[in-house]
């Protein structure tokens, strides 16, 4: 019983002094139109500010976090041409085949119908490019304390030197 409150008492000691930097989390959304990236610390969703004040510390976190936020435009940008590409597409489906403006419908339609697919496939690129960044600047701020610099030697081995680890790396 004793090594078990003692084990308890570690756990929440260590939980407590690393505690105490704020532990960020991404949740992902759906939207109608394209996707919605969430950071959290804990259970609260952070806004847009508190987010640029906490990656502030890190600078290289802040600029790949900048750059998430720029795909993640570029991909509600395509999203939103692709749905108004796929109501031209179902507008011109509706032209009856006897009316005067069918000829001007065939001109349209095939090239409208595949704009539509390459900005859905466009966006999804962008979509999941963004998620990967976030998720790379969240983990740069998360971890950023216990990260060293490697140090390269002639014979492709990497050493690293982090507080409570040290790793070798052989790359071929």
């Amino acid at each position: 019983m004793k090594k078990f409150s003692f084990a308890l008492l570690l756990i929440c000691f260590i939980t407590e002094v690393y505690g105490q930097q704020p532990f960020l989390r991404i949740d992902y959304r759906q939207t109608f139109l394209g996707d919605r990236i969430d950071i959290l610390d804990g259970p609260k969703v952070l806004t847009k500010q508190e987010i640029y004040q906490l990656m502030q510390t890190n600078p290289e976190a802040f600029q790949t976090y900048q750059m998430a936020l720029k795909k993640q435009t570029t991909s509600k940008w395509l999203d939103g041409g692709a749905f108004l590409a796929s109501v031209g597409v179902i507008a011109l489906s509706f032209i009856p085949s006897q009316s005067s403006s069918y000829s001007s419908r065939n001109k349209f339609f095939i090239p409208l119908a595949v704009t539509t697919v390459g900005l859905g496939i466009a966006s999804g690129f962008y979509r999941r490019s963004s998620r990967n960044l976030t998720r790379e600047a969240v983990d740069m701020y998360n971890f950023s304390e216990k990260k060293a610099d490697p140090v390269y030697f002639e014979d492709g081995l990497t050493y690293y030197n982090i507080p409570d680890f040290i790793g070798f790396q052989i790359r071929f």
